[in-house]
C-alpha cells in the first residue's frame, strides 16, 4: 500500500498542468487507489486494488452522459491484470467489466463515486495450469479529491480592448426649437412609474431569496436600465444558476459594452443554461470582439449553448 501511494504521488507530480486546471483527481476506495483524468464528456482512470495477497492493475474509461452540478452520471468499461498469492494458491489472471453509476460533488473539490459493475474474472494457477472463470457483481464506492479549482474555476478569455471613445467635438449652440404645446398632465407618469420600478428591482437584487433576485434582474433587463449594469455583472457570480442566467440575459438586453468581458467569462460557467444565456447576451451587445469566443462555444457539449452561440454570431454579423 505504501508503494502504491508513492506511485500515485509521482504520477501527480508528472502532470502539474492537469492538476492545476482541475482535471486531475485521486480516489480512495475499498480497497483501491486511483488517479482519474476528466475531459468534458469522457474520463480515464488508472486503478490499483490491493489486499489479502491480491493485486489488480486496471484501467477504466468513462462516458459522462449527464453532467449537472453536483451530479455526474456515467457508464463505461474496465479491463485489468490480476496477480494473486493467497490461501496456498499463486497465479495470474484478468478481468473485464461494464459499469454504470454516478459521482456526487459534496464540496468544490470533494466527491463521492459509486457504480455497479458486472465483472468477468479469469484466473490461472501458476503451478498446476488450472484455470477458472466466473462473473461477479461488484459495487464500487470511493472518495475523490480534485486538484485545482474544480469545475467552478473559469479560465479568463483573451484580453479585450476597451471600446474606442469618440473624439471630443466642440459643442455648437442648437437652434431654438419651436415652442411645443404643453403635454397632458398624465404624460410624465410612465417615466416616474418606470423609475420607481427600476428602484424596486435594484432593491430585489439584494434579497436572500433567489427567486426575488431573479425577478429583479429580469425586470431591469426588461426596462433596459443602464445604471443596473454593475449590479447585474456581480450577479454573474451568484450561487443560483437561475439568477446567473437571467443576469446574463438582462445585460444583453441593456447592451452596455461594460458587460462584454463578464459575459465572455460566463461562457465558461459550469451550467449549460448560464453558458447559453451568456451567449445570447453577447448577441445583444453586437460587439464583434465576442465572435472568437462565440465560435468556440459552437463546440460546446450542450446543444442549447451551441444554438445560442450560432444565433448571436448571426446577429453580430448583421450589425
Amino acid at each position: 500500500m505504501k508503494r502504491t501511494g508513492k506511485l500515485l504521488i509521482l504520477a501527480m507530480l508528472a502532470f502539474p498542468a492537469p492538476a492545476a486546471a482541475g482535471d486531475l483527481s485521486i480516489g480512495l476506495g475499498y480497497p483501491y487507489l486511483s488517479a482519474k483524468y476528466d475531459f468534458q464528456s469522457v474520463a480515464a482512470e488508472a486503478r490499483l486494488v490491493t489486499g489479502s495477497g491480491i493485486q489488480v492493475y486496471s484501467g477504466r474509461g468513462y462516458w459522462n452522459f449527464h453532467r449537472s452540478r453536483p451530479l455526474t452520471a456515467f457508464a463505461g468499461a474496465e479491463a485489468g491484470y490480476i496477480k494473486f498469492d493467497t490461501l496456498d494458491m499463486k497465479g495470474t489472471g484478468g478481468m473485464a467489466a461494464l459499469f454504470v453509476g454516478g459521482e456526487y460533488a459534496v464540496a468544490e473539490n470533494f466527491s463521492v463515486l459509486m457504480d455497479f459493475a458486472p465483472t468477468l474474472i479469469m484466473l490461472k494457477h501458476g503451478v498446476y495450469d488450472v484455470g477458472v472463470s466466473g462473473v461477479e457483481y461488484v459495487v464500487n464506492m470511493g472518495f475523490y479529491y480534485r486538484f485545482g479549482g474544480g469545475t467552478a474555476k473559469r479560465p479568463a478569455p483573451r484580453a479585450v480592448r476597451p471600446p474606442p471613445q469618440p473624439a471630443a467635438r466642440p459643442v455648437k449652440a442648437a437652434p431654438p426649437e419651436p415652442e411645443a404645446p404643453p403635454p397632458p398632465a398624465a404624460a410624465p407618469r410612465p417615466a416616474r412609474t418606470s423609475s420607481a420600478a427600476a428602484a424596486r428591482a435594484l432593491a430585489d437584487l439584494d434579497s436572500q431569496d433567489w427567486r426575488v433576485r431573479r425577478k429583479g434582474a429580469w425586470k431591469l433587463g426588461d426596462l433596459k436600465h443602464a445604471p443596473a449594469v454593475e449590479p447585474l455583472i456581480q450577479l454573474l457570480d451568484d450561487k443560483s444558476l437561475a439568477v446567473r442566467g437571467v443576469a446574463a440575459l438582462a445585460l444583453g438586453r441593456i447592451g452596455d459594452p461594460r458587460a462584454l468581458l463578464p459575459l465572455l467569462l460566463a461562457l465558461e460557467d459550469e451550467s449549460a443554461y448560464v453558458r447559453a444565456s451568456a451567449a445570447e447576451g453577447l448577441g445583444g451587445l453586437k460587439d464583434k470582439r465576442a465572435l472568437r469566443e462565440l465560435s468556440g462555444a459552437l463546440k460546446d457539449r450542450a446543444a442549447v449553448v451551441r444554438k445560442a452561440a450560432a444565433k448571436s454570431i448571426k446577429e453580430i454579423g448583421r450589425r
